[in-house]
Protein backbone atom coordinates (compact mmCIF):
# COMPACT_ATOMS: atom_id res chain seq x y z
CA UNK A 1 0.00 0.00 0.00
CA UNK A 2 1.30 3.46 -0.90
CA UNK A 3 2.39 5.55 2.09
CA UNK A 4 1.86 9.27 2.57
CA UNK A 5 4.95 11.27 3.50
CA UNK A 6 5.37 14.98 4.16
CA UNK A 7 8.32 17.03 2.96
CA UNK A 8 9.12 20.69 3.35
CA UNK A 9 9.21 22.47 0.03
CA UNK A 10 12.58 22.93 -1.63
CA UNK A 11 13.93 23.61 -5.10
CA UNK A 12 13.61 19.94 -6.05
CA UNK A 13 9.87 19.74 -5.33
CA UNK A 14 8.74 23.24 -6.35
CA UNK A 15 7.92 22.26 -9.94
CA UNK A 16 6.01 19.20 -8.72
CA UNK A 17 3.40 21.15 -6.74
CA UNK A 18 0.03 19.70 -7.87
CA UNK A 19 -2.66 21.86 -9.42
CA UNK A 20 -5.35 23.07 -6.98
CA UNK A 21 -9.07 22.48 -7.44
CA UNK A 22 -9.67 26.03 -8.68
CA UNK A 23 -9.96 25.82 -12.50
CA UNK A 24 -6.99 27.48 -14.15
CA UNK A 25 -5.15 28.06 -10.87
CA UNK A 26 -1.48 27.33 -10.34
CA UNK A 27 0.17 27.46 -6.92
CA UNK A 28 3.45 28.44 -8.57
CA UNK A 29 1.97 31.72 -9.86
CA UNK A 30 -0.97 32.55 -7.58
CA UNK A 31 -0.50 35.88 -5.75
CA UNK A 32 -3.90 35.98 -4.06
CA UNK A 33 -2.49 36.12 -0.51
CA UNK A 34 0.68 38.09 -1.17
CA UNK A 35 -1.18 41.02 -2.78
CA UNK A 36 -4.57 42.57 -2.07
CA UNK A 37 -5.10 42.90 -5.82
CA UNK A 38 -3.74 39.44 -6.56
CA UNK A 39 -5.67 36.63 -8.23
CA UNK A 40 -5.99 32.88 -7.85
CA UNK A 41 -5.90 32.04 -11.53
CA UNK A 42 -2.71 31.40 -13.44
CA UNK A 43 -1.80 34.13 -15.93
CA UNK A 44 -2.50 33.45 -19.60
CA UNK A 45 0.29 31.84 -21.59
CA UNK A 46 0.94 35.14 -23.36
CA UNK A 47 0.49 37.40 -20.29
CA UNK A 48 3.34 39.91 -19.94
CA UNK A 49 3.71 39.17 -16.22
CA UNK A 50 3.57 35.39 -16.50
CA UNK A 51 7.29 34.79 -16.00
CA UNK A 52 7.65 37.58 -13.45
CA UNK A 53 4.85 36.14 -11.31
CA UNK A 54 6.33 32.65 -11.42
CA UNK A 55 9.78 33.97 -10.55
CA UNK A 56 8.48 36.05 -7.64
CA UNK A 57 6.48 33.14 -6.25
CA UNK A 58 9.54 30.92 -6.36
CA UNK A 59 11.65 33.57 -4.62
CA UNK A 60 9.02 34.03 -1.92
CA UNK A 61 8.65 30.36 -1.10
CA UNK A 62 12.25 29.24 -1.44
CA UNK A 63 13.85 32.46 -0.20
CA UNK A 64 11.70 32.40 2.90
CA UNK A 65 13.58 29.33 4.11
CA UNK A 66 16.45 31.63 5.06
CA UNK A 67 14.29 33.87 7.23
CA UNK A 68 12.02 31.53 9.16
CA UNK A 69 12.11 28.06 7.65
CA UNK A 70 10.27 26.55 4.70
CA UNK A 71 6.97 28.25 3.89
CA UNK A 72 5.29 25.26 2.26
CA UNK A 73 5.01 21.48 2.50
CA UNK A 74 4.12 18.76 0.03
CA UNK A 75 2.45 15.43 0.62
CA UNK A 76 4.15 12.62 -1.27
CA UNK A 77 2.60 9.20 -1.84
CA UNK A 78 5.17 6.50 -2.39
CA UNK A 79 5.12 2.81 -3.18
CA UNK A 80 7.49 0.30 -4.76
CA UNK A 81 6.78 1.59 -8.26
CA UNK A 82 5.98 5.29 -8.01
CA UNK A 83 6.49 8.56 -6.14
CA UNK A 84 3.76 11.17 -6.58
CA UNK A 85 3.26 14.60 -5.02
CA UNK A 86 -0.45 14.59 -4.13
CA UNK A 87 -0.86 17.50 -1.72
CA UNK A 88 0.40 21.00 -1.09
CA UNK A 89 0.20 23.41 1.84
CA UNK A 90 1.46 26.98 1.97
CA UNK A 91 1.90 28.86 5.24
CA UNK A 92 3.87 31.69 6.77
CA UNK A 93 3.88 34.62 9.19
CA UNK A 94 0.93 36.97 9.06
CA UNK A 95 3.25 39.81 8.02
CA UNK A 96 3.92 38.03 4.72
CA UNK A 97 0.29 37.99 3.53
CA UNK A 98 -1.49 41.36 3.09
CA UNK A 99 -4.84 39.75 2.25
CA UNK A 100 -4.74 37.67 5.44
CA UNK A 101 -3.98 40.85 7.41
CA UNK A 102 -6.95 42.56 5.77
CA UNK A 103 -9.27 39.69 6.66
CA UNK A 104 -8.03 39.57 10.23
CA UNK A 105 -8.52 43.32 10.75
CA UNK A 106 -12.29 42.75 10.46
CA UNK A 107 -12.29 40.78 13.73
CA UNK A 108 -10.98 42.87 16.66
CA UNK A 109 -11.82 40.07 19.09
CA UNK A 110 -8.91 37.98 17.78
CA UNK A 111 -5.76 37.93 19.93
CA UNK A 112 -3.34 40.68 18.91
CA UNK A 113 -0.16 39.08 20.22
CA UNK A 114 1.71 36.99 19.45
CA UNK A 115 0.92 37.19 15.76
CA UNK A 116 -0.19 33.85 14.30
CA UNK A 117 1.18 32.09 11.29
CA UNK A 118 -1.45 31.44 8.63
CA UNK A 119 -2.24 28.54 6.31
CA UNK A 120 -3.10 30.20 3.01
CA UNK A 121 -3.36 27.13 0.79
CA UNK A 122 -4.06 23.46 1.39
CA UNK A 123 -4.98 21.32 -1.60
CA UNK A 124 -5.11 17.58 -2.26
CA UNK A 125 -4.89 16.11 -5.75
CA UNK A 126 -5.49 12.55 -6.98
CA UNK A 127 -7.17 10.99 -3.91
CA UNK A 128 -9.33 7.95 -4.65
CA UNK A 129 -12.55 9.46 -3.26
CA UNK A 130 -13.88 12.34 -1.16
CA UNK A 131 -13.25 10.56 2.14
CA UNK A 132 -9.65 9.78 1.21
CA UNK A 133 -9.12 13.34 0.03
CA UNK A 134 -10.32 14.72 3.34
CA UNK A 135 -8.18 12.26 5.31
CA UNK A 136 -5.06 13.21 3.33
CA UNK A 137 -5.83 16.90 3.83
CA UNK A 138 -6.21 16.50 7.59
CA UNK A 139 -2.95 14.53 7.74
CA UNK A 140 -1.09 17.22 5.78
CA UNK A 141 -2.54 19.96 7.96
CA UNK A 142 -1.49 18.07 11.09
CA UNK A 143 2.03 17.72 9.69
CA UNK A 144 2.16 21.48 9.06
CA UNK A 145 1.08 22.20 12.64
CA UNK A 146 3.67 19.78 14.01
CA UNK A 147 6.39 21.50 11.99
CA UNK A 148 5.38 24.98 13.15
CA UNK A 149 5.13 23.77 16.73
CA UNK A 150 8.77 22.65 16.50
CA UNK A 151 9.69 26.21 15.46
CA UNK A 152 8.03 27.71 18.53
CA UNK A 153 5.03 29.19 16.72
CA UNK A 154 2.24 29.96 19.21
CA UNK A 155 -0.84 29.71 16.98
CA UNK A 156 -1.94 28.95 13.42
CA UNK A 157 -4.95 30.47 11.67
CA UNK A 158 -6.77 29.81 8.40
CA UNK A 159 -9.53 31.57 6.49
CA UNK A 160 -11.54 29.04 4.44
CA UNK A 161 -14.72 30.07 2.63
CA UNK A 162 -18.17 28.57 2.88
CA UNK A 163 -19.05 27.82 -0.75
CA UNK A 164 -20.77 24.95 -2.54
CA UNK A 165 -17.46 23.32 -3.55
CA UNK A 166 -15.33 23.80 -0.44
CA UNK A 167 -12.12 22.75 -2.23
CA UNK A 168 -12.26 25.61 -4.74
CA UNK A 169 -10.95 28.32 -2.38
CA UNK A 170 -7.27 27.74 -1.75
CA UNK A 171 -7.43 26.98 2.03
CA UNK A 172 -9.74 24.01 1.45
CA UNK A 173 -12.86 23.01 3.45
CA UNK A 174 -13.64 24.36 6.91
CA UNK A 175 -14.52 20.81 7.98
CA UNK A 176 -10.92 19.79 7.38
CA UNK A 177 -9.70 22.36 9.92
CA UNK A 178 -12.27 21.23 12.45
CA UNK A 179 -11.05 17.64 12.03
CA UNK A 180 -7.48 18.85 12.60
CA UNK A 181 -8.33 20.41 15.99
CA UNK A 182 -8.81 23.98 14.80
CA UNK A 183 -11.63 26.01 16.37
CA UNK A 184 -13.80 28.62 14.71
CA UNK A 185 -13.00 31.76 16.66
CA UNK A 186 -14.55 34.47 14.48
CA UNK A 187 -16.58 35.08 11.36
CA UNK A 188 -19.63 33.28 10.09
CA UNK A 189 -20.34 30.22 7.95
CA UNK A 190 -19.43 32.12 4.78
CA UNK A 191 -16.16 33.65 6.00
CA UNK A 192 -14.98 31.84 9.13
CA UNK A 193 -11.67 32.23 10.95
CA UNK A 194 -10.17 29.01 12.28
CA UNK A 195 -7.40 28.96 14.85
CA UNK A 196 -5.32 26.28 16.55
CA UNK A 197 -3.16 27.00 19.57
CA UNK A 198 0.25 25.31 19.60
CA UNK A 199 2.58 24.59 22.50
CA UNK A 200 5.03 27.34 21.55
CA UNK A 201 7.91 25.25 22.88
CA UNK A 202 10.75 25.64 20.42
CA UNK A 203 12.61 22.54 19.32
CA UNK A 204 16.27 23.57 19.20
CA UNK A 205 16.94 21.03 16.47
CA UNK A 206 14.40 22.76 14.20
CA UNK A 207 16.38 26.00 14.19
CA UNK A 208 19.72 24.22 14.03
CA UNK A 209 18.53 22.46 10.88
CA UNK A 210 17.41 25.79 9.45
CA UNK A 211 20.73 27.51 10.11
CA UNK A 212 22.63 24.64 8.51
CA UNK A 213 20.34 24.62 5.48
CA UNK A 214 20.50 28.29 4.59
CA UNK A 215 22.51 31.39 5.47
CA UNK A 216 20.76 34.68 4.61
CA UNK A 217 22.52 37.03 2.24
CA UNK A 218 22.66 40.77 2.90
CA UNK A 219 22.92 41.54 -0.80
CA UNK A 220 20.13 42.13 -3.29
CA UNK A 221 16.39 42.51 -2.81
CA UNK A 222 15.46 38.85 -2.62
CA UNK A 223 14.02 38.93 0.91
CA UNK A 224 10.43 37.79 0.43
CA UNK A 225 9.00 39.12 3.71
CA UNK A 226 8.60 42.74 4.82
CA UNK A 227 11.25 42.66 7.52
CA UNK A 228 12.96 45.82 8.82
CA UNK A 229 16.57 46.57 7.79
CA UNK A 230 17.96 44.73 10.83
CA UNK A 231 15.93 41.65 9.85
CA UNK A 232 15.16 40.73 13.41
CA UNK A 233 13.80 37.14 13.43
CA UNK A 234 11.44 38.11 16.27
CA UNK A 235 9.45 40.16 13.77
CA UNK A 236 8.08 36.88 12.43
CA UNK A 237 6.18 36.57 15.72
CA UNK A 238 4.88 40.15 16.01
CA UNK A 239 1.80 41.73 14.53
CA UNK A 240 2.66 44.16 11.73
CA UNK A 241 2.39 47.90 12.48
CA UNK A 242 -1.05 49.43 12.11
CA UNK A 243 -1.68 50.69 8.59
CA UNK A 244 -4.41 52.70 6.84
CA UNK A 245 -7.71 50.86 6.33
CA UNK A 246 -7.51 48.31 3.53
CA UNK A 247 -10.14 47.46 0.91
CA UNK A 248 -12.73 44.91 1.97
CA UNK A 249 -11.21 41.49 1.05
CA UNK A 250 -14.69 40.01 0.67
CA UNK A 251 -15.81 42.61 -1.86
CA UNK A 252 -18.15 45.56 -1.53
CA UNK A 253 -21.30 43.63 -2.35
Amino acid sequence: MAELEFRLLDAATFDDIPDPAQPGARCQTCDYWERLDGGRDAPAADAPDRIARATLKRQRLLGGRAAGGALAMVAVRTDAMDVRVTGYAQFGPLSGYPRAQSIRERYPQLPESPAPWVVTCLQIHGASDAEARMADGVALLAAVCDELDRRGIIAVEAYPEGVADAWLPSPGPASMYEAAEFERVAGDERFPVYRRELSGETDADAWSDLLRASTPSDEGDAWPLPLPPKRDPDDLFRLPPEKPKRPNPFGDG
